[in-house]
């Protein structure tokens, strides 16, 4: 039986992982002992991990079909991929598959990879081919306007902006906004702060304000972002509606953020770091979040130094039901409140590489 390493090739692209049972199936080949005896003898531009095979010179992210991608899902696919900016593949691709939907929390995450992996010299491809209305959503958002223009998309970029032609045209979402060091626009807070409201009531206007003015303004102050930042917010209905707003960095991340005057100004963390053999930063963030008052600069003398507005911003969604993720370079933290209560927080660690600082505020608003 003759087969075509070429096909095979193809194939893995699209679908990588796949078994040599797997292979055989889906090219039609009748001889499964054949192929792989074929795939052995073949093996350059091919590499075999735990009996399943891949295209050595292509790193390929493929998201989960038939539901709806969140942050747990993605994760979970990055992780099974492998981390994407340490991969020796210079080639590298995302492919969203038929009946993929995906939530604000894990679009900006891809968002936030796809230019990071851009700037590092990665030629990278984000494929749509089988599922256009995907696409169609994220152009809505504004998820294509803000992916860095070395990005390829397949089967083509759109032409037209939807986000720009209709911004401001719907009171379910708050199209993505740049997030600029250079050019920095101060209307954000006041933009999401609208919408929030709008649907959670005027009474928390100025709570929620507040908490998208501190975490913005740590984008500006504090990460030091070679890239645009972004923002954005969702509404989602169905039994329990909630409002998901995103706040996105590719910077220093909140650790290294607070680490080059830690010596100087907060010894004592300083040195109870030093006796952490692991998870240092983990401990870092988790006080950052729980305590308050942290920055690079110190503490004003009145003890009025707003740190990073971390634990303010907590304090504050603590008035809600609420679930904040806080993404950092390589772990997560997951805070959940209710009825006014802070109740849970774990962690998430040993994450695929993604630089900077993504919070996610899940906004639980009551049932339809």
């Amino acid at each position: 039986m003759l087969f075509d390493i070429q096909k095979i090739k193809e194939l893995l692209r699209e679908y990588p992982g796949l078994t040599g049972k797997q292979i055989s199936k889906k090219l039609g080949y009748s001889d499964k002992s054949a192929l792989n005896s074929f795939l052995y003898s073949h093996v350059e531009g091919l590499k075999q991990v735990e009996w399943k095979w891949y295209v050595e010179d292509e790193y390929v992210l493929v998201l989960d079909a038939d539901t709806w991608i969140d942050e747990n899902i993605f994760e979970a696919n990055l992780s099974a991929a492998g981390c994407l900016l340490g991969a020796s593949a210079k080639r590298c691709r995302i492919s969203f598959p038929e009946r993929c939907w995906i939530l604000l929390t894990a679009g900006a995450r891809i968002i936030a990879l796809s230019n990071q992996a851009a700037i590092s010299g990665k030629s990278i491809e984000l494929d749509f081919s089988k599922c256009p209305s995907t696409e169609s959503y994220l152009n809505r958002l504004g998820f294509f306007d803000h992916l860095h223009p070395d990005v390829a998309v397949k089967p083509e970029r759109p032409m037209e902006s939807r986000a720009k032609r209709y911004r401001g045209n719907s009171d379910n979402l708050v199209e993505i906004a740049s997030i600029n060091l250079d050019d920095f626009d101060n209307s954000i807070p006041e933009k999401l702060t609208k919408q929030f409201a709008h649907h959670a009531g005027q009474k928390y206007y100025m709570a929620v304000f507040t908490i998208f003015s501190e975490l913005i303004g740590n984008v500006r102050d504090h990460s030091e972002t070679p890239i645009p930042g972004f923002a954005a917010l969702q509404l989602y209905r169905g039994k329990r509606r909630h409002i998901q707003t995103v706040i996105s960095d590719s910077g220093l991340g909140i650790a290294a953020t607070l680490k080059r005057n830690l010596k100087k100004h907060y010894p004592e963390i300083f040195e109870k770091l030093r006796s952490l053999n692991e998870d240092a930063d983990l401990f870092l963030v988790t006080l950052a979040l729980k305590k308050g008052g942290l920055s690079q600069f110190g503490s004003a003398p009145d003890e009025a130094a707003r740190g990073l507005g971390l634990k303010r911003s907590q304090d504050l969604a603590a008035k809600y039901d609420a679930i904040v993720l806080v993404r950092q370079p390589d772990f997560e933290l997951r805070i959940t409140y209710k009825d006014g209560v802070l109740t849970e927080i774990t962690t998430k660690k040993g994450l695929a590489l993604i630089k900077g600082t993504q919070v996610c505020f899940d906004f639980f608003l009551g049932y339809d």
